[in-house]
């Protein structure tokens, strides 16, 4: 039912002056007689008669106190089924909020919910509400910060990896992700001069990755060779770090044609440095992974090629996408 009008209010006051009842009155605005009783409840002056503008006050002024309550956070979610319960699950498996919102639509357990939310409320929802600060909701979130961050870009430099061929040139094909075996690499540094290197395939979103003891060329080219072996590889793409410089050497083994994005910007490598900050929930930038077994690293990229992916209609990376980009024996 709509809310009262200024108009509807000056209609109800000419029509109680003429002693309508409130059924009447109810009768003609086609409004429930009890809406008319708490609007003249409203409208009152001092010797009980109704007067609009007095009701129209009173109504602009609730209007302003009243807030609606955050879907998250609404009451009849407490007590522990419903959407806030799902999404609080979801969070704590390391899904991303937007990974959340997709997959809560598509999962037959929770197709009851009465409403859903998406990926920017969620987010909201993490860093306003007094029960999502309090649970420290944000920790599950890939960079697990307290206050949500801008994102700044830097001034770009000339490449000092030779005959590096330009991400312009690659074929169209690539960027239209219309077949498999497009690759995206790079690498993700920790202290101790240890490195981890990381390869994305880009319609699957099958992620690989492989530790290296330290970033240099050489560990990186055999980390790289060793990976897109096991695959379907027609191309990759990388950053400008000096680790990739023996490049034509994985275009002799692997017979691929290797392309660079242009200098700091990450943008054209989305797909990957959104692997790389998956990875970084699991080891942070500072952590120690001089312990770290190639099998536990492995064991962190099952489980992202596990999750739902928004391009892959909130499937995972695995199954039959995961053998469309695996080479045949």
């Amino acid at each position: 039912m709509s809310h009262l009008t200024a108009a509807d209010r000056g209609r109800i006051e000419t029509l109680l002056q003429e002693q309508y009842t409130n059924k009447e009155i109810a009768v003609r605005l086609g409004h429930s007689p009890s809406t008319i009783s708490r609007e003249k409840a409203k409208g009152l002056d001092g010797s009980g008669i109704y007067h609009a503008w007095i009701a129209q006050v009173a109504y602009e002024t609730n209007r302003k106190r009243s807030k609606q309550i955050p879907k998250l956070d609404h009451p009849a979610d407490t007590g522990g089924c419903g959407l806030r319960t799902a999404v609080v699950a979801c969070l704590q498996k390391g899904w991303d909020p937007s990974m959340v919102a997709g997959r809560l639509r598509k999962d037959p357990e929770w197709r009851d919910l009465p409403v859903f939310v998406c990926a920017e409320t969620i987010y909201e929802w993490i860093y306003t509400s007094i029960w999502a600060i309090a649970e420290k909701l944000y920790q599950y979130l890939r960079l697990g910060k307290k206050r949500r961050t801008k994102q700044k870009g830097c001034s770009s430099h000339r490449s000092k990896i030779l005959n590096r061929v330009s991400i312009h040139k690659r074929p169209a094909v690539v960027e239209d992700k219309a077949r498999v075996g497009d690759w995206e690499g790079d690498s993700v540094i920790h202290i101790h001069k240890h490195a981890i290197n990381t390869v994305n395939e880009r319609v699957s979103s099958l992620v690989a990755f492989t530790k290296l003891t330290q970033k240099t060329v050489t560990l990186t080219a055999n980390a790289v060779i060793t990976k897109l072996k096991c695959y379907v590889a027609h191309t990759i793409t990388f950053d400008n770090g000096s680790e990739f410089t023996q490049h034509e050497r994985m275009t002799a083994i692997l017979g691929i044609d290797v392309y660079f994005a242009d200098p700091y910007s990450s943008w054209q490598r989305g797909a990957n440095e959104n692997s790389n900050r998956q990875l970084r929930a699991y080891l942070p930038k500072r952590s120690d992974i001089r312990n770290l077994t190639q099998k536990e690293l492995d064991s962190i990229a099952r489980e992202l090629n596990n999750k739902p992916r928004r391009r892959l209609q909130w499937h995972n990376a695995t199954g039959s996408l995961q053998l469309a980009c695996t080479k045949p024996r």
